[in-house]
């Protein structure tokens, strides 16, 4: 194989990694959502230590999610280069 093919074969690696975690961030994310919105029923209902578990796990879930989606980085469309403002 040679060092273009393997380059390429690496970019495409890096892409796919990139395109799972998003995934990732993103379940997590909608997981923690749907975790919260139940946790807070259950606890709304009435005084359980089921639904203030639940509440805490879905935030703890909720944390990772936000911190892994960050952990991305920015936008390789460029459309994010283009909204920043202008360094002097």
């Amino acid at each position: 194989m040679s060092e273009l093919e393997e380059g390429g074969a690496a970019r495409s690696r890096g892409r796919r990694r990139e395109r799972d975690a998003e995934e990732r961030a993103r379940r997590a994310l909608g997981g923690g959502g749907l975790l919260l919105v139940a946790g807070l029923a259950l606890v709304g209902v009435g005084p359980s230590d089921a639904g203030m578990a639940l509440t805490v796990l879905a935030l703890v879930v909720l944390i990772y999610g936000i911190h892994s989606f960050g952990r991305l980085g920015t936008e390789q469309d460029g459309q994010s280069e283009q909204a920043r403002a202008p360094s002097r």
